[in-house]
């Protein structure tokens, strides 16, 4: 029974040091500007292990979307003159890319690259 509650204890202290750590550090804060059928700017580059707060801007006149794919980062659709956010925390580094999802916006070229250093 001991052994439980000294596990359940050690367990505890690890997930409040885990949160502290992560608590303090700077958020990366990115805005990028959605219009027909592009993005400002198309190149965005963050620190791995830092939290990165994306802020998609839409100013085009239909909805757009910012997705990438390889990290699990979708924003969902965000209407004419609105703007959403999204939270993640790129892991590994590399080049990744985006683009929108909505039907037809990739192809004429609504995409991007995200630098993870």
């Amino acid at each position: 029974m001991k052994k439980w509650v000294v596990t359940g204890v050690a367990v505890a202290v690890l997930s409040a040091g885990t949160v502290a750590l992560y608590a303090g550090a700077p958020i990366q804060k990115v805005t990028v500007v959605a219009k027909e059928f592009t993005y400002t700017p198309n190149k965005l580059t963050v620190k791995a292990g830092l939290p990165v707060q994306l802020v998609l801007e839409n100013k085009g006149v239909i909805e757009h979307d910012f997705v990438v794919d390889a990290l699990k980062v979708k924003t969902g659709a965000i209407q004419p003159g609105k703007s959403g956010t999204v939270t993640f925390t790129p892991r590994a580094k590399g080049s990744f890319p985006f683009y929108c999802s909505i039907p037809g916006h990739k192809e004429a070229g609504m995409t991007g690259t995200l630098v993870v250093q």
